[in-house]
Formats: C-alpha cells, sequence, structure tokens
C-alpha cells in the first residue's frame, strides 16, 4: 500500500492505536457503548462489544440500531487507521442472526478501498464461537488528515 496514500506507513500502528484509543477516550457517544478496542492495523481494527441489557429489546435480544452504530464506528475507526478523519456517507446492514444480552461479539472493520475523496470498508461482527451476526458496508467522505 502507498504510504502517501494512507495518511501513515505501516510503522506507525503503535501510533494509530494511541491516536484511536485518544479520539474515542474523550468522545461521549463511544463512552456510553461497552466496547474495548482490541487491535488496531493500518486498514483494520478489532473491537469487542459487551451485549448488556440495556441495549436489548423487550425480548432481550439486541436492537438491530445499535448493532449499525457499533457497525458504523467500527468502520470510522478502519478509516482513522489510515490517518483521516471522516463523516459517513452511506451504511448497508445485513442482519444474520440475533444475539443475546449477556454475549460477546467481535467486530472487525476493514478498509476495501481508498480513493481520492472517499473510503469504503466492510466489518463482520462474530459470537464467541465464531458464527456471522451481521456484516456492513459503508463509505465515508474524507474531511482531513488527522493531525
Amino acid at each position: 500500500m502507498d504510504e502517501s496514500r494512507t495518511g501513515v506507513g505501516l510503522s506507525d500502528s503503535a501510533r494509530m492505536h494511541a491516536i484511536i484509543e485518544g479520539i474515542y477516550a474523550k468522545t461521549p457517544y463511544f463512552k456510553s457503548m461497552p466496547c474495548t478496542i482490541e487491535t488496531v492495523a493500518v486498514g483494520r481494527v478489532r473491537v469487542g462489544f459487551d451485549v448488556s441489557r440495556h441495549i436489548c429489546n423487550y425480548r432481550n435480544i439486541a436492537s438491530g440500531g445499535v448493532l449499525a452504530a457499533f457497525c458504523d464506528t467500527l468502520m470510522g475507526m478502519a478509516c482513522r487507521t489510515m490517518g483521516f478523519q471522516v463523516t459517513t456517507l452511506e451504511i448497508n446492514m445485513n442482519y444474520i442472526r440475533s444475539v443475546n444480552s449477556g454475549e460477546h461479539i467481535t467486530g472487525i472493520g476493514q478498509v476495501l478501498h481508498h480513493g481520492r475523496n472517499t473510503i469504503v470498508v466492510e466489518c463482520e461482527c462474530r459470537d464467541a464461537d465464531g458464527s456471522l451476526i451481521v456484516k456492513g458496508r459503508s463509505s465515508f467522505y474524507i474531511l482531513k488528515k488527522i493531525d
């Protein structure tokens, strides 16, 4: 991957992890999400998510809207590993199976395409057994490079 296009070099992964942690540590919305940033690499993130009761519906199933918000955040993080601040242009979600309160899921966001003005990312969220819960894809508009 051409470092001039990504905004960061491969050797900057540890620095980008610290930057990502710093951004989300002071983001009120992210603080309210039961997430843990597990790994960060250029163009890829892995985030854990504990499904707690307060994000479930009356059937004890995680809200699709909350899962979409998690995926949007996850894919936005993947863009930030490229060194850019972005905003979501569109998002597509495929819900494969439900997830209940008390379960832990892991989401992986991966950049598919990095253009001059947009970045396309996909994500998958899986349960502890590795079963697919949700798959998403999103396009992001690049606002600026991260300082």
